[in-house]
């Protein structure tokens, strides 16, 4: 039973993505059984020069770190994570290749999200040593099954915004736009950024600025960014474009906190036709991840870790590039970049 839902998760994260697990144990209060599954995933990973990483929350997070996690942890000559509890939110999820959850009930989202998982077998009351060696026995499965997925992970490119281009814009992107006004692309400091500090915001105000990753020439593949509207009168939206022949032709998908749904678009030599929208919360000020797959002419939109829209098309059939995109005065923050091909 553990051996076959570990093959199919690992089937279904090469199917869905090109990205290296990124793995979140959840327990109920994220002091002791998430800890202890972190910290061994971790080391393990790192032994077998494995590139992936873990961490650790809680459905309703105490204040500090179990007693017996962290004897048990020191006693086994393991470090003992530190920093504040936390509890699971929608961007852990988003991010997420998979999640597990240990003796806890998960919220709706990481429920739906299609990437949770249940160790429900792990002891509760009967010591450190019998929940450890649970824990340890479902970590190493699950590495080797991760180990001996058939993915090629070289074909993902994730990009990162330096500190030496702060106040400009970086450098291998064409900072430009779509239509009329003055695009304003700048690479600045956001502590709360996931993955951050770094991060490339727009603070200008055209029909619709765009910013294209120069060295990119997709057909089929991914690309995916963390964004966070901050203000906009007119529009609060955050986009990802693919398939770019220049700034007036491409396809885009974005979502809008001001209208609260995600919608997919081409434009065609600078004009913007709506293809097809889904209502979503897209809450301002806040991070929250889109992803776009295409293949052929298929595309399917995910947001927060969610299917949002699938639709399909034959405008742009050739590789292009990839990028990320506002409208008109929206304030937007973008952070962990990523693409990849097919």
């Amino acid at each position: 039973m553990i051996v076959s839902y570990l093959i199919a998760l690992t089937f279904l994260w090469a199917l869905q993505t090109t990205r290296p697990p990124t793995i979140v144990f959840v327990c109920a209060h994220g002091a002791a059984k998430s800890v202890i599954a972190t910290t061994y995933f971790n080391k393990l990973a790192a032994e077998r020069n494995l590139p992936f990483r873990a961490t650790f929350r809680g459905t309703s997070p105490q204040d500090d770190l179990s007693v017996r996690a962290v004897e048990g942890l020191k006693a086994d000559g393991l470090a003992v994570p530190t920093g504040k509890l936390a509890a699971i939110t929608d961007n852990d999820v988003a991010g997420a290749t998979h999640i597990f959850a240990i003796g806890c009930m998960l919220p709706d989202a990481a429920r739906r999200s299609g990437k949770a998982s249940d160790w429900s077998d792990v002891p509760d009351g009967r010591g450190y040593g019998p929940m450890r060696d649970a824990i340890v026995r479902h970590v190493r499965q699950l590495l080797d099954e991760f180990a001996a997925a058939p993915v090629a992970q070289s074909g993902t490119t994730a990009v990162t915004f330096d500190k030496t281009d702060t106040d400009k814009a970086p450098a291998g992107w064409t900072a430009t736009q779509t239509g009329t006004g003055a695009a304003k692309w700048t690479v600045v400091r956001d502590d709360t950024a996931p993955g951050g500090p770094y991060v490339l915001k727009q603070s200008g105000q055209a029909t619709y600025p765009l910013c294209l990753k120069n060295d990119t020439s997709l057909r089929d593949g991914f690309v995916e960014v963390k964004f966070k509207p901050m203000s906009g009168k007119e529009d609060q939206a955050g986009g990802v474009v693919w398939r770019a022949k220049d700034a007036n032709n491409y396809y885009i998908a974005r979502a809008n906190a001001l209208e609260n749904n995600v919608t997919i678009y081409h434009t065609i030599d600078g004009r913007r036709t709506e293809k097809k929208r889904a209502h979503l919360t897209v809450a301002p000020n806040q991070w929250h991840t889109l992803r776009v797959d295409f293949q052929g002419s298929r595309f399917s939109v995910l947001f927060d870790g969610q299917k949002a829209l699938e639709w399909e098309d034959e405008t742009f059939k050739d590789a292009g590039k990839v990028g990320v995109w506002t409208k008109a005065d929206s304030v937007t923050e973008f952070v962990g970049f990523a693409y990849g091909s097919r």
